[in-house]
Order: C-alpha cells, then structure tokens, then sequence
C-alpha cells in the first residue's frame, strides 16, 4: 500500500514491513531527494509495532515529515541535500578563456559560468585541486580581455574544473563586476 508524500524538497515513501509471525507492522520509509547530481534515497526505521498497514504507513509519513524537521534524535536528512555555498551567483556564459601557471605555458578552455568570486571552465588541459592559475577571460563587448592574476582550482571533474579568484587588480574587479552585472540584467 506504499504511500508517498512530499514534504520539505524531499520524497516519503512510506513502506512498511509486515511481520507474518504475529501480525504486525513494522514501520519503514524511504526519503529521497533530488537535485543537480541526482535522485539519492536513504532508509529510515523506528521501532515500534502497529496492527494495521495503514496505521504504519500514516505513523511512516509522520515519522518521515519530524526527520526532516530534525525532531528525531540520532537520525537526520541534512547531509542529503548540497546546500550552494556560493556567496555569489553563477551565470552561464561561454567565453573563449586562457590561463597559464608555474607549470602551463597556456592553455585554453571555455568558461561555462562565471561570478564575482569565480568561474567554472571546460579545456583539454589536466588541472589538479590547489593548483594557481593567471586567467585571461574573453567576454564579449569588451575592449580587452578581464585579466585574473590568481586563480585556485577548487575541484576537478573530467575536463571540467572550478576556479576561485584570489587576487586581481581594482580595475580588473570593476570590470569583473560590470561584465557580471551586465549579465545578470541580461
């Protein structure tokens, strides 16, 4: 009689066990929760027994909804989701970018989003977390290239990589902050 409800961004589906030696229900659920990366789904149980599926299924969802609201100690549902730890906004751009560092002498990439405080590129060149980089970024309706004089790479993922800009000069940060203004009313 599985029962679902959305509660909160997450998924309840209730799921009760029936236990066949002395005709009670165990409760169980299922809470899912979707976002960029996919659908994950963890199951939760509490002791307890009822007579009826029914009365399991509607304690299930009860008991699901006081997870969610952090009302049951010693479990949780908080590390599901991946809370945006951006401070700023991504946009989606794609902007011809070149970059070098201590070990490249220039390599070039597409820039897929861009903020304030960093981008996301796409290029055949290996990078490794931790890694600095000079960043050269080439928008459009600008007379010359955004110059980054340091950029650290936060993450890699295939030929995908994430950038934090450390240091640029003033000008550079006014322009940064024109061409993402310029986007954001876009």
């Amino acid at each position: 009689m599985a029962k679902t409800v959305e509660y909160e961004g997450y998924t309840i589906e209730s799921a009760p066990h029936h236990l066949v030696e002395d005709e009670t229900w165990r409760l169980c659920i299922f809470i899912s929760v979707e976002d960029d990366r996919g659908v994950r789904t963890r199951e939760f149980s509490a002791e307890g027994l009822y007579a009826t599926e029914q009365e399991a299924d509607i304690h299930g969802t009860t008991f699901g909804q006081r997870l969610i609201d952090g009302k049951v100690a010693g479990q949780s549902v908080t590390d599901m989701k991946r809370e945006d730890r951006r401070a700023m906004p991504r946009l989606r751009v794609q902007f011809r970018t070149t970059f070098s560092s201590s070990t490249i002498q220039e390599g070039t990439g597409i820039m897929l989003d861009l903020s304030r405080g960093g981008c996301r590129i796409e290029s055949p060149v290996i990078m490794e977390p931790g890694m600095s980089l000079e960043l050269r970024i080439y928008a459009p309706d600008i007379e010359w290239p955004l110059m980054i004089d340091a950029a650290s790479v936060q993450w890699v993922s295939g030929q995908t990589f994430g950038l934090a800009f450390s240091r640029m000069t003033d000008t550079e940060h006014q322009r940064l902050g024109q061409v993402v203004s310029e986007l954001m009313e876009g």
